[in-house]
């Protein structure tokens, strides 16, 4: 097995995204950092959304995962996060002060491959037939939907910069966050004891599997630049495959730079952090690129 990776640090001060290696346990996975609403930073300068992140790389990676179910492993690391916040005085009952973190993790077995996953991370596996299954989905695609939308109408109505258009959505940002890890929500991991009833996971045989691919949502490129007709995954995962995650990371990059106020690709900031790993299982795959 070949593995490909990348993390770039977005427009933030931190890049809040991390990649997760355990080449002992067959161990991999990305993070992505979820900062709270209200300003938070530790003594040592870090944002909640990197605490929270590494958090669960440090607890995969140090080998607490050994020999237990991943689904046991990160409702530990949730507990462990709780007992971070409350050490910095943070009130699980306002979910506006939480931080947290989606995340995407998967364990190479003799027989097949386990999963995780919370939050907007995703896992695609490709497969040789040119097959690409999301074993995930996007769990907050429904609310930021919404959120979008109405940045789309600002636009509609005239306006082409952040700072005009960002105070009219961020009431629904607020709302949105006020749903973690709850009915008609979504699930992340923040220390909140449900979050565990919103985790996704599982198992899948390798019978055919050419390459796993976990990406952050840094890296899913923008639906407006997507060909008609083309399935939005299909799409993702062949220009990965086709260009390698360093190019492709690059050329998306290539689409953000030049759109700084997110008026042609409608979007909450001009550059999100990222991180990507591509397992290649050294199979050929019919993928059309």
């Amino acid at each position: 097995m070949n593995l490909h990776y990348i993390t770039i640090k977005g427009d933030g001060p931190l890049n809040e995204d991390t990649l997760i290696f355990n080449e002992k346990q067959s161990l991999f996975g990305v993070a992505d950092g979820v900062s709270s609403l209200v300003p938070f930073t530790s003594r040592e300068n870090l944002t909640g959304g990197y605490i929270a992140s590494h958090t669960v790389k440090d607890a995969l990676e140090s080998g607490e995962a050994e020999d237990q179910p991943l689904v046991e492993a990160v409702k530990k690391i949730n507990e462990d996060l709780h007992r971070k916040m409350s050490g910095y005085g943070i009130d699980r009952h306002r979910k506006e002060q939480l931080w947290g973190t989606a995340l995407a993790v998967v364990r190479v077995l003799d027989n097949g491959i386990e999963f995780i996953q919370s939050g907007d991370c995703m896992i695609l596996a490709v497969y040789e037939s040119g097959e690409v299954r999301p074993l995930t989905r996007l769990q907050v695609e429904h609310l930021e939907e919404t959120a979008i939308e109405m940045w789309r109408e600002c636009i509609r109505r005239g306006f082409r910069t952040r700072d005009e258009i960002m105070p009219r959505v961020k009431e629904q940002l607020i709302a949105n966050r006020q749903l973690s890890n709850a009915a008609n929500g979504y699930g992340v991991l923040n220390g909140e004891p449900e979050a565990v009833d919103y985790f996704e996971y599982g198992k899948i045989n390798k019978v055919g599997l050419t390459h796993l691919i976990l990406l952050t949502d840094g890296l899913f490129l923008p639906a407006e630049s997507i060909p008609e007709g083309e399935s939005y995954w299909e799409f993702i995962a062949g220009s990965i495959l086709q260009k390698g995650i360093q190019t492709y990371a690059e050329d998306l990059i290539a689409l953000e730079e030049p759109d700084p106020q997110c008026i042609t690709y409608p979007r909450f900031k001009k550059s999100d952090d990222k991180a990507g790993i591509v397992m290649d299982f050294g199979r050929g795959t019919d993928l059309d690129f």
